[in-house]
């Protein structure tokens, strides 16, 4: 589980140019734009080898939401 936070804040930190990543925070709140999750999302899913389905990408609001919908993909 570490690894992929990890791995998550590491893509977020790159594509938004900061240091830190506060998970409680919105993607939206973090300065993303609905190009800027879309990017983020399809770069994620390369990276962990998951893809997410409509009905799924709706409900990503937060960073959090982004963690816990890619381990719930990599343990199926």
């Amino acid at each position: 589980m570490n690894e992929v936070i990890k791995k998550v804040e590491a893509i977020m930190a790159k594509k938004l140019k900061v240091d830190s990543i506060d998970p409680s925070k919105e993607l939206r709140e973090l300065g993303l734009d609905s190009l800027d999750i879309v990017e983020l999302l399809l770069e994620l899913e390369d990276s962990f080898g998951v893809q997410f389905t409509s009905e799924e990408l709706k409900k990503l609001k937060k960073v959090e939401d982004l963690y816990q919908a890619i381990l719930a993909k990599i343990k199926k």
